[in-house]
């Protein structure tokens, strides 16, 4: 604009259109703020950077030359489309009575508790697993020129020891099989030896290294994931509430996908999304790998935390048309998110910042930092039923909902630092229903911490491989529970470790007196059970009277007329 004024006679003739092309660095500040209307440009509505651009003069073309005219149209830069940006309508309303709102949740009768402990586990491990594994583990051996030929009881027995290592842990594995009274553990050592332990570790594989996606960096742990996905998926209790957050998998070494999360209890490792019900079961997990991360597409406009949220949806919608409703924090909470999970007529809870509420006229934080404690302001987006909450506790937080209403309130204890006493404040309801149901994902990484795997290998994938271990067992207690199972989760973890040692070992004679509930599981096997005889006289454990004969894997004294009923349900 400079150049035209200072020079008047380069004014282009009618009809010659001015073109003035952004800086290089145009893309630098991003802006949504509208700068008037669109069909009335003028040089009092143009943003600094195009004001600051070289102008350039382009003639149309002319009727009778085709062929420039096809030459300066390649010769111009491309139009870019345009992002649809989300301008909600807002009001000083609170949620309003909808098609959402209205849908209540039926619950489903509670399955009796008939399965062991093992058979819970068995359930997410399950013959698919088990063959995957024994397949790619065989076949990674051989072509390393070893004769594995790993069999299922084998990996079962592995699994047992892995699973043991979360509650009886020891400096070095090998000292599980050493000849010592502090370390040496009979379980173990019964049921495989320490050079077959090392070599089953050292093969382990889920995989065919020949027909890896190159552009997935967890192609060796995915078949896992995609099957238990699948298992947990089809055996998850019915619940209402989710919610999706990050899980954390410890791992030191080096990968490209490692993670470091700055106040995290686990700062270094692994990063997974994670979808889990109220009380931590885990329904989906997928691991995080940046822009490669499997996520569908058709997500990825929304921005990752709303791809996430909108694919744990498709995962949850899959199994019935049932009015679910997910919680997550702020890095995934954006307005447009809760607008599109309203279409698909599923609750929506979450805390947002204050960048994304679509420009929500709420009290400004300043302000309200000085305002009385449990004070608190809100807006409802009118067309879509999004109401955006902006509430005074220890600091200020956001919340946006698409299912919760602000009212009825809640009076909660909080300490006053200037009062030295507590003091009575108030809770916006739908703060209070997110404290309750968002700690899912949380509560299931402080199950799995409890008793984490030990066992440390060398291979990059065996901490996913363990953790993958430990989530099973995780959500088989989670299911014990759910069925009015009255074991812990130390107690159940046990049971479990002791089903799979005791019944996939090979048949060996011990000495001792059994204590009444060490074949509490591998009784019912029916695996090696033979009757042999005995020297001394001994107790029937199924009638109580003397027997001179045994049973020779529970290792335990039973008269021939007791021995199908002992090992019979």
């Amino acid at each position: 604009m400079a150049m035209l004024e200072d020079n008047p006679d380069s004014v282009p003739a009618a009809g010659v259109d001015i073109v003035i092309q952004p800086p290089d660095n145009a893309c630098a500040d991003v802006t949504d703020e509208d700068s008037g209307d669109e069909e009335q440009v003028t040089i009092n509505n143009l943003p600094p950077s195009q004001l600051r651009a070289d102008a350039e003069t382009q003639r149309p073309p002319d009727n009778d030359s085709s062929t420039d005219s096809d030459d300066d149209a390649s010769s111009l830069p491309p139009a870019k489309k345009k992002m649809k940006v989300y301008k909600p309508t807002w009001r000083k309303s609170d949620l309003a009575l909808s098609p959402i709102t209205s849908r209540t949740w039926n619950p489903k009768e509670l399955i009796e508790l008939t399965d062991s402990p093992v058979d819970l586990f068995l359930t997410f491990f399950d013959v698919e697993v088990f063959g995957l594994i024994v397949t790619q583990t065989n076949n990674y051996a051989a072509r390393k020129n070893k004769n594995l030929n790993m069999t299922v009881e084998e990996l079962k027995c592995f699994i047992g020891i892995v699973l043991l290592s979360g509650y009886v842990e020891v400096p070095r594995r090998r000292m599980y099989w050493q000849q010592s009274e502090d370390t040496h553990n009979s379980l173990v050592a019964a049921a495989m030896t320490r050079n077959r332990f090392d070599e089953i570790m050292s093969c382990l594989h889920l995989t065919d290294n020949d027909r890896l996606e190159k552009a997935d960096k967890f192609a060796k742990v995915r078949p896992l994931f995609d099957q238990l996905n699948k298992a947990f998926l089809a055996n998850a209790p019915h619940e209402e509430n989710h919610s999706v957050d990050e899980a954390m998998v410890p791992y030191f070494g080096r990968h490209g996908c490692k993670q470091f999360i700055r106040g995290k209890p686990i700062r270094y490792g692994f990063k997974l999304w994670v979808g889990a019900t109220r009380l931590g079961y885990v329904n989906w997990m997928e691991p995080y790998q940046g822009a490669g991360t499997r996520i569908d597409p058709k997500y990825k406009d929304l921005g990752l935390g709303a791809g996430v949220i909108l694919q744990y949806a498709d995962v949850i919608s899959s199994t019935g048309d049932d009015p679910y409703h997910i919680f997550f924090d702020n890095f995934f909470t954006s307005i447009p998110l809760l607008a599109e999970l309203s279409r698909r007529k599923l609750k929506a809870t979450g805390t947002i910042r204050e960048n994304r509420t679509s420009k929500c006229p709420l009290q400004d934080t300043k302000a309200m930092k000085k305002t009385e404690r449990g004070s608190y302001d809100f807006r409802l987006a009118k067309d879509d039923n999004i109401v955006v909450c902006k509430w005074n506790d220890n600091s200020v937080v956001s919340i946006a909902s698409n299912a919760l209403s602000v009212r009825p309130t809640h009076n909660v204890t909080r300490y006053s630092q200037k009062k030295k006493k507590n003091i009575s404040v108030t809770q916006p309801h739908l703060v209070r229903v997110y404290n309750e149901n968002m700690g899912g994902v949380d509560r299931c990484d402080q199950h799995i911490s409890l008793y984490r795997i030990s066992v440390r290998g060398k291979k990059w994938y065996f901490p996913l491989i363990c953790h993958c271990i430990d989530m099973a067992e995780q959500n088989a207690w989670q299911l014990h529970k759910a069925r009015k199972g009255s074991l812990d989760h130390l107690q159940f973890r046990r049971r479990v470790v002791t089903a799979l040692l005791e019944t996939n070992a090979k048949s060996s004679k011990g000495a001792g007196r059994p204590s009444q509930s060490e074949h509490v599981d591998s009784r019912y096997d029916r695996l090696d059970h033979l009757v042999e005889p005995q020297e001394k006289q001994t107790r029937c454990r199924h009638c109580h009277q003397k027997c001179t004969t045994r049973c020779s894997k529970c290792n335990i004294g039973l008269d021939v007329k007791c021995f199908i009923d002992y090992h019979k349900k």
